[in-house]
């Protein structure tokens, strides 16, 4: 997995190399992204997300379809 920091300000006008494995959470006044092998292990990280109470450190996919 390949993780990058950029700040808010930049992530505005980001656009992932691979927007359909890649998911951000905020971090401070920088937004920390990482992009998975597949698809797939993105979404089971996110889904193991909501086994507990919501946090505004969450990860979210940055591509929702």
């Amino acid at each position: 997995m390949k993780t990058y920091t950029l700040s808010f300000r930049d992530s505005i006008a980001h656009v992932p190399e691979h927007p359909e494995r890649t998911a951000r959470k905020p971090l401070s006044w920088d937004v920390r992204y990482q992009v998975w092998t597949s698809r797939a292990a993105m979404l089971k990280t996110i889904e193991m997300q909501g086994k507990r109470a919501p946090r505004s450190d969450d990860w979210r996919a940055c591509k929702t379809s």
